[in-house]
């Protein structure tokens, strides 16, 4: 009992080193993050909880359960970017302790592997990076383990598991729409293949698992129907559509063939990829092959891989949910051995972080030769050096047992993230700050001048700002009649470029490569 409280406690403290280096080292980033807080900010200011608003009109792109957590954050709270940001690292917090949970379900007599999951998880970088992102993956990593954790008790034929596969549905559609049942489906599909039968017949189990669907999809749809209907027939359309079948087969963004994610793969496994310790394990999979957890996660990993490749939009976060099932996985044969480590035991991943320093150190560097993005060249090189001598230093540590090296690993790749974070934050936040620009158009705002934006607007000012009306989208040959239509007002112009300022300009901000002006009638 005192080491499992022990190890919640390292995991806790290393889940709030990199939740406070993502919070402390950048504020919000366009074009997602700011968007994702404009819409929630509209939720709170119009006091609509129904349908969510982006500059005024319904927005339809995501459900609304992270906009209502937020909201209900602030009203608590106050109003603060911060509150939002923690929400998704919560959900990533939740997560690995119910991975906890399903692997002491699914390994009872083994805890060393509800111990080792967690810190399988949490160091590896791709997941650390996201914790403090504000996307909606997170929620759908831990929907999917608290549906996962149902369909092991419903065919454990324990009370409570078809409640909680039906909640982790209809709670998975309000986070992100029905991507929750390409996780969940296989594995309820397979259910007697990987339980060995404890599911009862396939007779008996599937009228079940299409009942527990049916009612999350009901749940949901409580909501969907009020929502279409005040939001009009646009918006209806789009969430009871567009969102759902129309995203699978015609990807508004994100579009890339089927094979796209392959290269990526190795992301979802670095660092313990290059761990010598997971690959000399690998053999005893073979006799591990009739074991119902490895089965649930073969299923897991190999269908929700294979039905993401064949969406037509893709992203990398969009794997996500796959970490905890491959985190089982290494985290079985990590503790099905006792064999002494070996020297050099941890080369693999020194060399990884070594490499990561060396390439933050040297950017600056080869930044204009290889035409980088401009922040690159403030990168400060400092922080490269100290991911460098976190490698270094790994090449000295000889773990007594695969939990102690896993330990080792989890703080080195937590600390080099942090570090990563500082890094990337400190020198690109200059350029994705939208704040100078939002704070200006707020006070512009409360002196009662109408704004508009030229070109496509995606909220990025709207929260920063404190925004109350939407600003008026107009094409960029249109400028002089609206200024015609609103003497007094102000349009905000984007260039990809960085021309002279004019006379007419007010303000101007360097914004992401380029600059973002604020612009008056010229007198």
């Amino acid at each position: 009992m005192r080491s499992n409280a022990r190890g919640g406690l390292l995991l806790v403290a290393l889940w709030a080193a990199v939740v406070c280096g993502g919070l402390l080292t950048r504020p919000a980033w366009p074009i997602d993050e700011t968007r994702y807080l404009g819409v929630a900010w509209e939720m709170w200011s119009r006091g609509d909880l129904l349908v969510p608003h982006l500059n005024g009109a319904p927005y339809s792109e995501k459900p609304p359960l992270l906009f209502w957590l937020i909201v209900a954050g602030w009203r608590v709270l106050g109003v603060h970017e911060w509150w939002a940001r923690l929400v998704i690292a919560l959900f990533a917090l939740g997560s690995l302790f119910l991975t906890a949970r399903l692997a002491r379900r699914l390994w009872p007599e083994r805890p060393a592997v509800a111990a080792a999951a967690p810190l399988v998880i949490l160091s590896t970088f791709l997941w650390s990076f996201y914790t403090m992102v504000l996307l909606f993956d997170m929620l759908l990593v831990f929907f999917t383990l608290v549906g996962i954790l149902g369909l092991v008790r419903a065919a454990s034929r324990e009370r409570g598991g078809w409640l909680l596969t039906a909640a982790a549905t209809a709670l998975g559609i309000l986070a992100k729409g029905p991507a929750i049942l390409l996780w969940l489906a296989p594995a309820a599909i397979a259910a007697p293949w990987w339980s060995h039968g404890a599911a009862a017949s396939p007779r008996s189990w599937y009228p079940r698992v299409a009942g527990a669907f049916a009612f999350g999809l009901a749940l949901a749809l409580a909501w969907a129907i009020p929502a279409s209907i005040s939001g009009g027939r646009a918006y209806g359309d789009a969430i009871l559509w567009n969102q759902t079948a129309g995203r699978l087969t015609q990807a508004f963004a994100h579009r890339q063939p089927i094979w796209w994610y392959v290269p990526f793969l190795p992301l979802l496994a670095l660092p313990w990829l290059l761990w010598p310790a997971v690959w000399r394990q690998l053999p005893a999979l073979r006799a591990l092959a009739g074991d119902r957890g490895i089965r649930l996660c073969a299923v897991w990993v190999i269908s929700g891989f294979t039905a993401f490749s064949l969406v037509s939009g893709k992203s990398i976060h969009y794997l996500l949910p796959l970490v905890p099932a491959l985190a089982l996985v290494v985290a079985v044969l990590l503790t099905g051995s006792d064999a002494p480590s070996r020297r050099g035991e941890l080369v693999g991943i020194s060399a990884c972080l070594f490499l990561f320093g060396a390439v933050i150190a040297g950017a600056p560097s080869l930044s204009s030769s290889l035409e980088l993005p401009s922040w690159v060249e403030n990168l400060p090189p400092g922080v490269g050096v100290a991911v460098t001598s976190l490698g270094i230093l790994l090449l000295f540590v000889r773990p007594r047992t695969p939990i102690a090296g896993l330990q080792i690993i989890t703080a080195c790749s937590v600390a080099a993230m942090v570090l990563m974070l500082a890094a990337i934050g400190q020198s690109a936040t200059p350029r994705y700050d939208v704040r100078p620009v939002a704070h200006y158009l707020g006070r512009l705002e409360q002196e009662g001048h109408p704004l508009a934006h030229v070109g496509k607007y995606r909220g990025e000012y709207h929260f920063a700002g404190r925004l109350k009306r939407p600003l008026e989208v107009i094409d960029r040959g249109d400028v002089e009649r609206w200024f015609s239509r609103h003497p007094d007002g102000y349009v905000v112009v984007f260039s990809s470029r960085s021309p002279a300022a004019g006379r007419d300009e007010e303000f101007r901000h360097d914004f992401r490569g380029g600059v973002v002006a604020v612009r008056h009638r010229a007198r």
